[in-house]
């Protein structure tokens, strides 16, 4: 349940799941649909082993990591009927109770200290999706929840899910854990007051793991940042913007009218990809402004025409540009953004 409701107060979420997932779902990441078999992937509720001497069930999570990274993650969504409100930050708090059979002193690789427990929280759903690659493609998270500067790793020595127990017991029991984790970073509810509860497992350990997770509690305590500065993505290392022509897809140099066009005026225009660019609930995309600044110096303002989150990206934002009237030098061009009074970084786009 989640106790609170306000901005200016903490709210607490408990699940335990001696009755049941609690609204939790599983995510597994980094792993071959083609071979997905042969990793073991499971994920339910099931009774909890009877040396817990606890009755009910757990959140049973299992996968045999054969690609030497494997991702199993739990998920919940939170909302306004939670105590969430758009736009405010919050920071972010976990106590995991789980059971491990993963010793701790092993040769080798480590069924316990080799994985590692996190967890966190995004405005973004968070999604295991293919890669683009067509060739037996993996399934990665479209959240990175390995950044360290970004996600929560447990407190505990070594931040890992080894249970204290040496290698070679016979048989391997379930030792009841308990590790608090903080997110690293402030995470901000989404326009539609949404964020996404994260916690799981990162493997190194190239075999079986198998935990039960027993309860989670998570406190969100609301903090008052500043709004954050928009950032227009630019391509590796290079102050060039991640531009593309609206209709054709194509990157630049960007004519200043074609003929392929789905508008009667003939102008160019371009799609534009930034982070930390959150309409708040109400707002209208008039609230985002853009200029460009072109290779002699002039200044003029650019229309604003659709802003949307990327499907099934909601970190990232798309918006679409006209490129002005007025706007006649070729060469490199500087286009900026602004929203709630910060303004973005300043990108390249080619111009002709």
């Amino acid at each position: 349940m989640i106790a609170g409701g306000c901005a200016s107060s903490a709210l607490s979420l408990s699940s335990d799941f001696r009755g049941g997932l609690q609204g939790w779902q599983p995510v597994f990441a980094n792993y071959s649909p083609a071979s997905q078999e042969s990793y073991e992937l499971r994920a339910e509720a099931r009774t909890l082993p009877p040396e817990l001497g606890v009755n009910g069930t757990g959140f049973y999570m299992q996968g045999h990591n054969r690609s030497g990274d494997l991702l199993m993650l739990l998920k919940k969504r939170l909302g306004p009927t939670d105590g969430i409100v758009a736009g405010q930050s919050y920071q972010v708090n976990f106590i995991i109770n789980f059971a491990s059979n993963a010793p701790s002193v092993c040769g080798g690789g480590s069924p316990g200290g080799s994985v590692s427990l996190r967890a966190g929280a995004s405005a973004a759903e968070p999604l295991a999706l293919p890669e683009s690659q067509p060739v037996a493609p993996h399934m990665r998270m479209n959240v990175n929840v390995l950044d360290p500067n970004q996600w929560g790793l447990t407190t505990a020595p070594g931040g890992s899910i080894a249970n204290g127990l040496t290698c070679g017991a016979r048989p391997t029991p379930y030792v009841p854990l308990q590790r608090a984790v903080r997110q690293a970073a402030t995470v901000t509810a989404n326009s539609d007051g949404e964020l996404w509860l994260i916690a799981g497992t990162h493997s190194g350990f190239e075999g079986l793991t198998a935990l039960y997770y027993q309860r989670i509690d998570v406190t969100l305590v609301p903090v008052n940042s500043p709004p954050a500065r928009p950032i227009l993505l630019t391509e590796p290392d290079t102050e060039r913007a991640v531009a593309l022509d609206s209709v054709t897809l194509r990157s630049g140099p960007f004519p200043l009218s074609t003929e392929q066009n789905f508008s009667s005026d003939r102008r160019t225009r371009i799609l534009l990809f930034a982070v930390n660019l959150e309409l708040r609930r109400g707002e209208s995309i008039s609230a985002v402004t853009a200029r460009i600044v072109d290779s002699q110096g002039n200044v003029f303002p650019l229309v604003v025409e659709s802003v949307a989150k990327v499907p099934n990206f909601g970190w990232l934002t798309q918006m679409t540009v006209r490129l002005p009237d007025g706007l006649k030098a070729e060469g490199e061009a500087r286009i900026s953004i602004s929203l709630h009074g910060e303004t973005s970084n300043m990108v390249l786009v080619s111009v002709r």
